[in-house]
């Protein structure tokens, strides 16, 4: 078995995406208006009602016309929207590509050293038209990796980090010396429909939401345990903006940089806001119960962004002259049958990746545990006090910066190695809780300290 280590590392900054759907059209109508100039502002309101009547009046007759002719008409409320929704996730992938390869200042095309390319999303490879054919191939050519074995890897939240697992074995057990593995999804650029499809239980329905809040109740946690837990979350990310390493700055127009995390700018709000907000719906039935605790505040938001790393074996880092920023020590998942037990799934993976390494909870300086709900990271410290408050997501995570899904993994991966390097962590541990009941780990080394 060779040793693995990360030579590169790059991930976008996370894209914020309003959603856009039946729950607030109304909203979407009236920025449009607005966005035209061409009515004052006490014609607004008249003028959205209108556009909206007109619209509700056409979707009836749609209906109404496919039930006589057979015929199925695609309609569509407008995309979610956001920064990066124009621009390609197979643009945005080269985008993190370029930025890896200008870090290599060497004599090597390391582009034509890359022996494998496993990328990780779950919505752009299916709802983007440029990318339903051997996605991470065609980027792979794109980029010049022309010998890469390339694949693309569909496994919920925790794409992006399975891709780097499938780098890493590569190189471990067979025979690879460079690999690139990591995520990228977008979220908006797509109906919020097909995004929300991602979110829910496919057995019974219930949103990823309400089997969550079933596990916080049954284990006793409190909704104020989860918003002070997202507050601080929220105040951590932004104390950390601007001082990212490995950023992937994305030009996405003449006017427009994005080169810094949008939700945390965007959405920062004081605490006492967090107890004023509604609890989700368990399902999206008209008649569903509401969540005892759950909020959009006490969890993720869709998001844009992604991570990629380059591993290098221990001669493939000789050849490139470089130095390491970490080393893999090992990759482990855990699954089971219970979807709601999924936000319990990350304690069973990394307690595998430890055991792997033959390390304990209480060696690990740094743990990187997604927050799609605030609850499964409240419960994992609470099963391991040795987890202490500045020892989980330190600058934050999914509740300040949003969650995009298949690229998250692949993002913390990158801000994990980030956060060792600048903070001198020795181990670390990034985790993603997925679907159906299912978790992914990975275990690094700093080896500078």
């Amino acid at each position: 078995m060779k040793e693995v280590y990360v030579a590169f590392a790059s991930h976008l900054p996370f894209g914020a995406v309003d959603q856009v759907g039946p729950h607030n059209f109304k909203n979407y109508l009236r920025k449009k208006a607005i966005a035209s100039g061409k009515c004052g502002k006490d014609e607004i309101a008249k003028v959205v009602e209108e556009m909206y009547a007109a619209a509700m009046k056409f979707l009836s007759e749609v209906k109404e016309f496919e039930t006589r002719t057979g015929l199925t008409i695609k309609t569509e409320y407008p995309p979610n929207e956001g920064s990066f929704m124009n621009t390609p996730a197979a643009d945005l992938t080269l985008v993190m590509l370029e930025h890896l390869f200008a870090q290599y200042k060497g004599k090597y095309n390391l582009r034509e050293l890359i022996d494998v390319f496993y990328l990780g999303s779950v919505i752009s490879h299916k709802t983007d038209e440029n990318a339903v054919h051997a996605f991470a191939k065609v980027i792979a050519l794109r980029a010049g990796m022309n010998r890469a074995h390339a694949f693309t890897e569909d496994m919920a939240c925790s794409s992006g980090l399975k891709g780097i697992g499938l780098a890493y074995d590569a190189i471990a057990h067979h025979g690879a010396d460079f690999a690139i593995g990591g995520g990228v999804e977008k979220m908006s650029g797509v109906p919020d429909r097909l995004v929300r499809f991602g979110l829910t239980n496919p057995f019974d329905g219930h949103l990823m939401a309400g089997l969550a809040d079933k596990t916080a109740t049954m284990f006793g946690l409190t909704r104020e345990e989860l918003d002070d837990f997202a507050f601080e979350s929220r105040q951590r990310a932004l104390l950390w903006q601007g001082k990212h390493r490995f950023i992937a700055s994305v030009r996405v127009s003449d006017s427009l940089t994005v080169d810094r995390d949008e939700e945390v700018d965007a959405h920062q709000m004081p605490r006492k806001l967090f107890s004023k907000l509604p609890t989700y719906p368990v399902s999206e039935a008209a008649d569903a119960e509401k969540c005892k605790m759950v909020t959009a505040g006490n969890s993720a938001a869709y998001a844009d962004g992604g991570g990629l790393v380059v591993l290098a074996s221990r001669d493939g880092l000789k050849k490139l002259g470089v130095s390491p920023l970490g080393k893999v020590l090992a990759y482990a998942e855990a699954t089971g049958s219970d979807p709601k037990s999924f936000i319990l799934k990350p304690k069973e993976a990394i307690g595998k990746a430890l055991m792997m390494a033959g390390l304990k909870w209480k060696d690990v300086g740094h743990f990187e545990v997604n927050e799609a709900f605030a609850a499964g990271n409240v419960l994992l410290m609470k099963f391991h006090p040795e987890i202490t408050r500045d020892k989980m997501n330190r600058h934050g995570g999914a509740v300040a910066h949003g969650h995009a899904i298949g690229g998250t993994g692949g993002s913390l991966v990158v801000k994990s190695v980030d956060i060792s390097l600048t903070d001198s962590v020795k181990y670390y541990v990034v985790s993603l809780c997925h679907a159906v009941d299912s978790a992914s780990a990975m275990l690094l080394e700093n080896p500078n300290v």
